[in-house]
């Protein structure tokens, strides 16, 4: 949590922005249908309530080590737990490919904008020296590469056999031709076949959230038609998933209408 307010006041911009329409559109469905109640709070405030998380691009230094790394994880959960901060959660991710651009991804996950914003500020003004300090050499972030979202789950959240999980994200794009609405479809068959896998197989620890992007576009990440992000408890119930997808057709109906690159990670909670 190092950047500069400049990239702070970028974010809290951005999301501004986006409820900003957001509430103009249900203001206009106001005033065509008559629907709204005056004694509803506003779409804004409404929207600023909803979960966040957010990925922190980190390259290691000349002297990280996974000891180091451990050094410092603690050091920011006692900064965390001394600033009060309201946060849901926090992983890492490692990637299982070779990206040019980082090492590895710290997830901070909060209940809301306005919780997340509050603990940016207040970090950066009390720790940020400090944590700078520590980590000096060990691994660093940018200004740019840090990437919020709002989260929809697809599936109710799974917490696994322990503290490590996969994930894979899934950057999309329609073919010609299609649109959302081949997206919800798949998803409403997807559903069925997850509910019915679980009756013939037991219920596994898989569960997914499409992440919808709170940020503008940037060298690294450019702007896709949407973004499934796929979590398994671990890797034996990722194969073994996998391998049953695999003899739907459910792939096929997937790769008709819409062309995905996929990253897999290994990911780990640290708090």
């Amino acid at each position: 949590m190092s950047q500069e307010y400049f990239f702070l006041n970028r974010v809290k911009l951005i999301f501004l922005k986006g409820e900003i329409m957001k509430f103009v559109y249900t203001l206009i469905g106001c005033l065509l249908l008559g629907a709204c109640s005056t004694s509803d709070n506003s779409a804004d405030s409404s929207m600023s309530q909803s979960p966040v998380v957010e990925y922190v691009w980190q390259t290691k230094g000349p002297n990280y080590s996974e000891e180091a790394l451990e050094s410092l994880i603690d050091s920011w959960n006692q900064k965390v737990t001394e600033g009060g901060y309201d946060m849901i959660g926090a992983n890492i991710l490692v990637p299982q490919f070779q990206p040019d651009t980082h090492d590895f991804v710290w997830v901070l996950r909060w209940p809301s904008m306005e919780a997340r914003n509050f603990a940016w500020d207040h970090f950066q003004t009390n720790y940020d020296k400090e944590w700078n300090e520590e980590r000096n050499g060990i691994f660093s972030d940018n200004d740019e590469d840090v990437y919020a979202f709002s989260p929809t789950l697809g599936r109710p959240m799974k917490s696994g056999d322990g503290n490590t999980f996969e994930a894979e994200f899934n950057f999309c794009n329609y073919n010609e031709g299609f649109d959302g609405n081949d997206l919800e479809k798949f998803r409403e068959d997807f559903g069925n076949y997850l509910d019915q896998d679980e009756i013939e197989n037991g219920e596994d620890s898989f569960w997914y959230v499409m992440l919808e992007p709170l940020f503008e576009p940037t060298t690294n990440v450019q702007p896709t038609d949407y973004l499934w992000l796929n979590i398994w408890g671990s890797k034996e119930d990722k194969d073994s998933g996998y391998a049953r997808y695999s003899e739907t057709e459910l792939q096929n109906q997937a790769d008709t209408f819409s062309t995905c690159q996929r990253f897999p990670h290994t990911g780990r909670v640290i708090r």
